[in-house]
């Protein structure tokens, strides 16, 4: 059955689950460490960039912004992202559209899931390939290939998961701790040498969100490394 391509998406197996969401579930877990973490005063959003060696590092992003108040990363199927970060922008701009405001995350997270979870039951469309992690309005959501969405204190996707996520929950403090922590932990579990430019940071603070420039993410590496 896990061979078995031509299988319909919507077909359940004698145990009650749909293979192919499975198998994207899987997809998602397999790909690059990202982590988040929810505080007082903000969100923390920090992910592992893993690529080859042909690939220039300062043009490849792990963190976006989908509007001034949300930002959004990956874990998983980088094509797959690319689709989903289209239709999350359709929502935010429809939105901002007709109320001239930023849409909530959660109202963002509702639509955007509702989308997510069609592409589990229409012919001609399998899951997405992909862990997300959604913040802003100081909280933080993981929508995942079958369109489930959770509200998280600290979020972890991708490879070595389990072990990041308990390593942030025993070191959880404020904003500016957060990030560092973040760091910390992708270094630490990531299974290499980690560079500067091995890693994008995402910080909502004061109502706003925004990617680290590469500049502000060495200062963060600078700071760890005095410690």
């Amino acid at each position: 059955m896990f061979l078995d391509t031509h299988k319909q998406l919507t077909l359940f197996t004698s145990e009650g689950k749909l293979d192919q969401c499975d198998n994207a579930l899987k997809a998602a877990t397999q790909g690059s460490l990202s982590v988040g973490c929810v505080s007082e005063d903000g969100v923390v959003l920090a992910s592992l960039k893993e690529s080859n060696n042909l690939v220039i590092l300062s043009e490849y992003k792990k963190i976006y912004q989908i509007s001034p108040n949300l930002g959004i990363t990956y874990s998983g199927c980088q094509p797959d992202f690319r689709i989903q970060y289209n239709l999350s922008l359709k929502i935010s701009e429809e939105y901002t559209d007709i109320y001239s405001t930023n849409i909530p995350i959660r109202l963002f997270v509702e639509q955007f899931s509702r989308q997510i979870q069609e592409y589990t039951i229409k012919k001609g469309y399998r899951p997405f390939g992909t862990l997300l992690l959604i913040v802003g309005d100081n909280k933080m959501y993981r929508v995942d290939p079958s369109g489930s969405y959770t509200s998280l204190q600290v979020g972890t996707i991708g490879r070595e998961y389990t072990e990041s996520g308990r390593l942030l929950e025993r070191r959880k403090g404020m904003l500016d701790d957060n990030i560092s922590t973040c760091v910390e932990c992708i270094r630490e579990y990531c299974g290499r040498s980690v560079k500067s430019e091995d890693i994008d940071i995402g910080v909502y603070r004061g109502k706003e969100f925004r990617v680290y420039s590469k500049e502000e993410v060495q200062e963060v590496f600078d700071s760890i490394n005095k410690i």
